[in-house]
């Protein structure tokens, strides 16, 4: 039996790690051009890592959302914690290469990915309703605090000192272990289930290859990714006993509608000020200038989030995220339209997208959630961070590909100069897509 005031002692210190863990993905965002200048790779090579962090991010929280459905919580937790650490010490010790820093920030987000999932998990299975939108909102606002002291840490880092010391900063993580081990979930009934590894593991390669493949259209990646992608779906088919079943979603009609909702309306999320550096550092030549710029969008962003729980109950869940995505897309249509008209139209643009993100993230969460019984939370939820993190890396390196697309900056809409209307074209698609998700939820809404 779990104590539910353990949960509560947790929950706090898992939003500090929260913020500590999630600031490391925003700050290598930021200072992208910084690496890239560093290693002598373009900007598409150096978003590997902005890429990589955020797919293998997508899929651990899949797998530690599985496998809470059949071990402890406090053993995942542990081995996150350790992962996290180790990432840490190979940036530490490896930081001239770009192949050890890929690799290091790949590790880290193995472990970040335990802190992101089960926080949600837990919320979801040992707390009350009344009080699932309310942690779930705190989730939010830590997520933008991170993504705040993330793109300041990364400008001024990048520009007074040296990117390389976001590695030793991740290590404070450590003095927080013992605390978390304490009061973690040990649900041991759990301890002799059967693990679906197989399922997992087929599951994990199939991502990592869809990934791949948008990042670098090749064609031995496409026939990997459809080989995998049908050997996993026979298995899901046949074994009963799989981590995740074809009746999982066909039983579950109203998550599968959701989650395809969660997959579209993210796709701008992080590609955006993966952007914005570029945009930034292009017509100012300051890196730290991005983290001034950025900065009050992000603040604005995290009192967004803590207030989303109260606009929720005054104006009801489902117009809190109309609302969220109506003002997602003003915000990018608006950044597109006025580029070239100094910093602060820009930071103002970055509010309005990111305050927007933060009024969608805790009703839509608590929307998916909601549609799935208790004991398949773990892998629902995880499938939804994995949906939030697969799509946001899709979204960056749609991104980039288009930024070494002719014809794109050929296309000069609004007679911008410096490669401006290439960036401008970008965010004008990226509002259509974040348009589609929302008459996409505005028909589930209505239906449910």
């Amino acid at each position: 039996m779990v104590d539910s005031k353990n949960v509560k002692k947790l929950l706090p210190w898992l939003l500090v790690l929260f913020v500590l863990a999630n600031l490391m993905v925003q700050a290598f965002v930021t200072v992208s051009p910084a690496m890239s200048t560093e290693f002598n790779i373009s900007a598409d090579k150096v978003s590997l890592i902005v890429i990589m962090s955020t797919l293998v991010l997508g899929v651990f929280s899949v797998v530690y959302g599985a496998l809470s459905d059949y071990i402890s919580i406090k053993k995942i937790l542990t081995f996150g914690f350790s992962m996290f650490i180790i990432g840490s010490l190979i940036g530490i010790l490896f930081q001239k290469y770009f192949i050890m820093v890929l690799i290091a920030r790949v590790i880290q987000t193995i472990g970040q990915a335990a802190i992101n999932s089960l926080y949600a998990v837990i919320v979801s299975k040992y707390l009350e309703q009344n009080d699932k939108i309310k942690y779930f909102a705190y989730l939010t606002a830590c997520f933008q605090i991170a993504q705040s002291l993330g793109v300041l840490a990364g400008g001024l880092i990048a520009t007074y000192i040296k990117w390389q010391m976001l590695f030793p900063i991740s290590l404070i993580s450590i003095l927080f272990m013992p605390i978390v081990i304490k009061y973690a979930p040990n649900e041991e009934n759990k301890t002799n289930n059967k693990v679906d590894s197989l399922g997992i593991t087929l599951f994990s390669i199939m991502v990592v290859l869809m990934t791949l493949f948008i990042n670098n259209s090749n064609l031995s990646i496409l026939i990997g990714l459809l080989v995998f992608v049908c050997i996993f779906f026979m298995y899901i088919s046949k074994n009963k006993n799989a981590f995740i079943t074809i009746d999982f979603f066909r039983l579950n009609k109203k998550y599968s509608f959701a989650i395809l909702i969660v997959f579209i309306v993210y796709f701008a999320q992080y590609a955006f000020s993966f952007l914005y550096t570029f945009i930034v550092n292009g017509l100012y030549n300051s890196l730290d200038l991005v983290s001034y710029i950025l900065l009050p969008g992000y603040i604005c962003a995290a009192i967004a989030s803590i207030f989303s729980d109260k606009i929720a109950k005054t104006i009801g869940k489902r117009n809190t995220i109309l609302l969220g995505m109506s003002v997602v897309i003003i915000g990018l249509i608006s950044s597109a339209l006025f580029l070239n008209r100094g910093k602060i139209i820009l930071s103002l643009t970055s509010i309005l997208f990111f305050s927007g993100y933060n009024l969608i993230y805790s009703p839509l969460l608590e929307t998916v959630s909601s549609t799935l019984p208790s004991h398949e939370a773990g892998r629902g939820i995880g499938i939804n961070d994995l949906l939030v993190n697969i799509t946001a890396s899709f979204g960056i390196a749609f991104a980039t590909k288009l930024m070494v697309t002719k014809k794109i900056s050929e296309i000069n809409i609004f007679n911008f100069e410096n490669n401006l209307n290439m960036y401008s074209n970008i965010l004008i698609i990226f509002a259509f897509i974040t348009f589609i998700s929302l008459l996409l939820y505005n028909s589930y809404s209505k239906k449910n």
